[in-house]
């Protein structure tokens, strides 16, 4: 059962509680990055995204839903929720920010357009059929709490990611970084949730690893963009955002309104927000 009340209650909590330091990725052509929602100077890729431009086997659309800055509040609360023992104000807002994407925009990514330069859209209205989380690389023993928080919410059925045990570099991009279980059936999309895009090895292996597991599409919806401000106009770009309120209505695949065509977002089920509040 869905209940869009639940989610404008969520919201608000949000925004009360960090929507000061938090603040919606920006999608905008030569201010940011085409793929990852960093800020460019007058290009459409930043370095990293134009480096491995052009390998197959790349996500086919990536959505950022806020940015998370090095040694700032937002770049704490992206380490403190799965630190050990977490920081359980930390894992509260990670929770609601992560919750709250998937209830309003996961239905997005049907529509969303291609990653790359020059792609376009999916076929419109093809929903998201399987969703995986990103694991710690290398594995850790136990449950990552980011899988314990899209599992709540996420459509579809599960695509199992394992991380490899030893790895030479780890935010290197590298199919075997990563292992698919059961892999999903033909024609399956795949909604794979990151919680931290640095370089993008980690979600971008993941999605290696789910094309060569059968994959036919992979959308990769990300938490926050971290982003360190002392590197290039990074700190001009934040203090451009300034004042502005993290906005759970914003869509992470466009950085502006839903993508036109899809139905209203879903809500939270009343076992959902037991869980969260």
């Amino acid at each position: 059962m869905t209940d869009p009340a639940a989610v404008a209650r969520l919201s608000a909590a949000l925004v009360a509680s960090a929507g000061g330091y938090l603040h919606n990725a920006v999608r905008q052509e030569l201010l940011t990055c085409a793929v990852c929602a960093t800020p460019v100077t007058g290009f459409r890729l930043c370095y990293q995204c134009q480096r491995r431009r052009g390998r197959p086997g790349l996500a086919d659309a990536t959505g950022f839903l806020a940015y998370a800055v090095a040694g700032r509040q937002s770049g704490s609360v992206m380490q403190g929720y799965k630190a050990r023992p977490p920081v359980p104000g930390h894992r509260a807002i990670v929770t609601l920010l992560v919750l709250l994407g998937l209830a309003r925009h996961a239905g997005c990514a049907a529509y969303a357009g291609c990653a790359e330069p020059g792609g376009s859209a999916g076929p419109a209205g093809v929903p998201v059929t399987h969703w995986a989380t990103v694991p710690s690389l290398p594995a850790r023993p136990g449950e990552h709490p980011l899988h314990a928080i899209v599992s709540r919410l996420a459509p579809g059925a599960e695509v199992a990611l394992a991380a490899a045990d030893e790895v030479e570099y780890s935010r290197d991009l590298h199919p075997g970084h990563f292992r698919v279980a059961v892999p999903p059936p033909a024609g399956a999309h795949v909604l794979l949730v990151d919680d931290t895009w640095a370089r993008g090895g980690h979600a971008q292996s993941a999605a290696l690893a789910l094309r060569a597991a059968g994959a036919a599409r992979i959308s990769v919806l990300v938490a926050a963009r971290w982003i360190n401000e002392d590197f290039g106009g990074n700190a001009a770009f934040l203090r451009g955002l300034s004042g502005r309120d993290y906005d759970p209505a914003i869509c992470p695949w466009t950085g502006a309104a839903c993508p036109p065509g899809r139905p209203g977002p879903p809500g939270l089920t009343s076992g959902d927000r037991a869980t969260v509040v």
